[in-house]
């Protein structure tokens, strides 16, 4: 089980809950209809302010009368409403639009044909790229461009020299967008544009457009005063494979940017050629990294990486070499490495932080003689090395007697053994229970009595329950805690009827930590044994201790407990109580329909427990319940059942596309984002180019990175790969939001993922910004290892249980109701 404690910026069963198209009362789309005849120009904007919120058929028919009202508001309103619903022939109507007299009709006109292009609207954009209105300028640029045409590309090049630096940027993105030749020779003449931001958009453009003619050019904008213009030109030079470029990259080697020196690598990197390589191989003497993801650094010059850790290189340069081959996950690399370092021409420190990082099994043995060597920071570097080749998941009995050797001749050192230790723990054999016991009971020493305590909790259930109970009585509060999250993760159903004893006797601090120790007794145990117990604890326990105990029958798998927990939802009136029981139940999939039940609760905290769980446990026949409940009024419910509807759809093998894909057009960023996380968890997509269109422009950075992590993983083939490939370059370049910009920076990994698939239990305290301690019911977006993120409020603890979250990164994100 994992644990871990972050925190956030913050700020009855029966009765059913209507979805977000229910809460529109049935004259609701009849009234607004009437509305926009009003003559009244007040009331006919009220009603195309409503337009967004009626469902989506009736929306888009109303939405046509609204783009043809005589008033502006109600108009643009109309517009904002069709964008949203993808009215069809939405750009023709857009195309009458951009002859209009007022500016911001002018403006959304073309912002619209950005997104819906209609080519029929090339001339007359070409016309407004001479609007008074900058802005108007501007967007009708960037019309033009997302219509790929050439005629677009005439009109673009005579507005180079707009006396606006935001619209010849705008000029200068579309041109690249378009990738017309003819556009080279004049972008060549942009490079010293007044403006550095033109000049960076020019290097770019000329980089995507391929032609050797721009070198020259872009060798000229390696000496801009403006780094961002110098990166520009560097990836653009990268993109070309500049070779007589080569020299002068090397002199910005140097520089005092970090930032322009990773670039001039990647530069390097992407040019290839003898030249570049041996500029590489310098660097990497020196100390430097290749910065460069695994599977992207040419033929030639992986052979000389292979070359030099077979050769006698200096140190320096071997070490650099192996930190390389570690980096880029050469298959054959632990055998490189440790054949340099048993020749002497690798240094053990550097050889074992590599080895450790290519994890590659067979490096174990070579590891582990390290622990013995004479100096400390190899012995150091060895255990660190072992921490990450050994997987308590794969019990591995190979190191117990070197790891227990170790230790008896590290008595000298009590952190040194407290190290080796905790990596007894990771063995996962059976076999290490004998040699960490004792140290449970170490007199005097605390942190070697923590220390067998966690490496213990490590092993899995292998027999340990007894030291593991008998230090829930130690007198230190650290050991006692260590003891708890330790039975947690590992204590077998055989320590029920002791931890409910020890429940019944233990003060009020010792409490939650015997509670949280309860939940693991009973976690996988299909053994009624102690479920009648906990059941009558529960007509008396209250608040947190309350939620404790439901976790733990939660987290059984015997039968029993799966009835005593709908027992609970039947009889109990308490939103918080029907919150959790929600959550347990997702470790009982025979207790489906009393989470269809709560899934219809009147309290939306219920509801999004329950929908949650139901893509854990529900059924080819829940997806109709999911695609409704995705309309919920409530974002928490709404967003969960996206991404619920993603996990039953791989687990059952269903088709989500199009619920998913029509979720996109959710107003509410969240749901945007669960339901791209959705089709990437099930590898698909959707059948238009949406997910690239909210890449770029939704509003919502949650929204954005999900869909770029969508491209990244799940992308296109042939035309559609190139288009998925441009736009996460257009991304990269000009995306505001690092945490956005660093998804589009990503790349699929060439193998498959160890981890992919398997799940562990854990428990998330959320504390709020400003707290220090987690916090009842606080609201709270978990991301989970594949990306869905689960949002609700949190227990009366102020904590979230999952009793199957999938490996990987967990980070708590912006709470549902404060994101955008």
């Amino acid at each position: 089980m994992r644990w871990l404690l972050t925190a956030v910026v913050s700020g009855t069963l029966t009765l059913a809950c209507p979805t977000a198209d229910a809460f529109v009362w049935p004259n609701t789309s009849e009234r607004v209809a009437r509305q926009l005849k009003d003559p009244d120009v007040n009331t006919r904007r009220r009603a195309a302010q409503r337009l967004v919120d009626l469902p989506r058929g009736v929306a888009k028919r109303l939405a046509a009368v609204a783009l043809k009202d005589s008033d502006v508001e109600v108009r643009l309103a109309g517009a904002e409403t069709a964008r949203r619903v993808r009215l069809e022939g939405l750009g023709r109507t857009m195309s009458t639009w951009l002859n209009d007299p007022e500016s911001r009709v002018r403006r959304v006109a073309a912002e619209t044909l950005r997104t819906n292009p209609e080519p029929r609207a090339v001339p007359l954009l070409g016309r407004v790229l001479s609007d008074p209105n900058p802005k108007v300028r501007e967007a009708a640029a960037r019309a033009l461009g997302a219509s790929r045409s050439p005629q677009g590309a005439m009109s673009l090049l005579g507005h180079l020299d707009d006396a606006t630096p935001s619209v010849r940027e705008a000029v200068v993105e579309a041109l690249a967008q378009i990738r017309d030749p003819r556009s080279v020779v004049p972008l060549i003449g942009k490079i010293q544009d007044s403006r550095s931001q033109v000049r960076r958009a020019v290097a770019r453009a000329l980089g995507k457009l391929g032609d050797a003619r721009a070198s020259s050019a872009l060798l000229l904008a390696l000496r801009d005063a403006d780094r961002q213009v110098q990166i520009a030109a560097l990836e653009a030079l990268g993109r070309l494979k500049a070779k007589d470029a080569v020299p002068a990259i090397v002199s910005l080697l140097e520089g005092e940017s970090s930032a322009v020196e990773r670039a001039a690598v990647s530069a390097l990197v992407e040019i290839g050629g003898e030249q570049a390589i041996d500029v590489l191989m310098k660097r990497l003497e020196t100390g430097g990294s290749l910065y460069v993801a695994p599977g992207k650094l040419g033929e030639a010059a992986v052979k000389r990486l292979r070359e030099c850790l077979r050769g006698q290189p200096t140190q320096r340069l071997a070490a650099g070499c192996a930190r390389a081959v570690g980096q880029l996950k050469l298959p054959d690399g632990a055998k490189l490495v440790e054949s340099a370092m048993r020749r002497g021409v690798l240094s053990p420190g550097v050889g074992l932080s590599v080895l450790g990082q290519l994890k590659q099994d067979a490096s174990l043995a070579v590891v582990l003689e390290y622990l013995f060597d004479a100096t400390d920071s190899v012995r150091g570097s060895a255990a660190l090395a072992a921490w990450q080749l050994l997987d308590p998941n794969k019990p591995d009995g190979r190191a117990v007697g070197p790891l227990t050797r170790a230790i008896e001749a590290a008595k000298a050192s009590r952190d040194e053994r407290a190290q080796l230790i905790r990596l007894l723990g990771r063995t996962g054999s059976a076999r290490a229970v004998k040699v960490i016991a004792p140290f449970v009971a170490a007199k005097d020493d605390v942190i070697l009595r923590v220390a067998a305590v966690e490496a213990l909790g490590s092993l899995g259930s292998v027999g340990q329950d007894k030291y593991l109970l008998k230090a829930l009585g130690d007198e230190k509060p650290s050991v006692r805690y260590a003891a708890a999250l330790a039975l947690s993760r590992s204590a077998s159903p055989g320590s029920v009827k002791g931890l409910l004893k020890r429940l019944k006797s233990s003060a009020e601090q010792d409490r939650r930590a015997v509670l949280m120790a309860l939940g693991g007794a009973f976690a996988g145990s299909k053994s009624s044994t102690g479920v009648a117990s906990v059941g009558r604890m529960l007509r008396s326990a209250q608040g947190a201790e309350r939620d404790a105990l439901i976790e733990a029958l939660g987290r059984s798998k015997s039968p029993r407990a799966a009835q005593e927990l709908v027992r609970l939802a039947n009889g109990s009136g308490t939103i918080a109580d029907r919150s959790k029981i929600a959550e347990a139940l997702a470790n009982h999939p025979k207790q489906v329909a009393a989470l269809r039940r709560l899934s219809g609760d009147v309290h939306s905290s219920v509801r999004a427990n329950a929908v949650w769980s139901l893509g854990a446990v529900g059924t080819t026949a829940d997806t109709k319940r999911l695609t409704k409940l995705i309309r919920d009024r409530d974002v928490a419910v709404a967003g969960n059942a996206a991404a619920a509807l993603g996990r039953l759809s791989k687990r059952v093998g269903a088709d989500p596309v199009s619920a998913l894909c029509a979720a996109l057009d959710d107003n509410r960023g969240y749901v945007r984002a669960q339901a791209l996380a959705g089709l990437e968890v099930n590898a698909k997509r959707c059948p238009d180019t949406r997910e690239r269109t909210l890449l770029r422009d939704d509003p919502s950075e949650a929204t954005r990175a999900a869909a770029a992590s969508l491209l990244v993983n799940v992308p296109g083939s042939g035309k559609a790969k190139s288009a998925d490939e441009e736009a996460l370059d257009e991304c990269r370049a000009s995306e505001p939001s690092g945490a956005v910009a660093a998804e589009c920076e990503r790349t699929k990994p060439d193998d498959a993922d160890p981890d992919a698939g398997k799940t562990d239990s854990t428990l998330v305290y959320v504390i709020p910004s400003g707290k220090t301690k987690p916090v009842s019911r606080a609201p709270f977006a978990l991301v989970l290892g594949d990306g869905l993120m689960r949002l609700g409020l949190a227990d009366r603890r102020g904590a979230v249980f999952e009793v199957a979250a999938p490996r990987g990164y967990l980070r708590l994100a912006v709470p549902a109701p404060l994101a955008r």
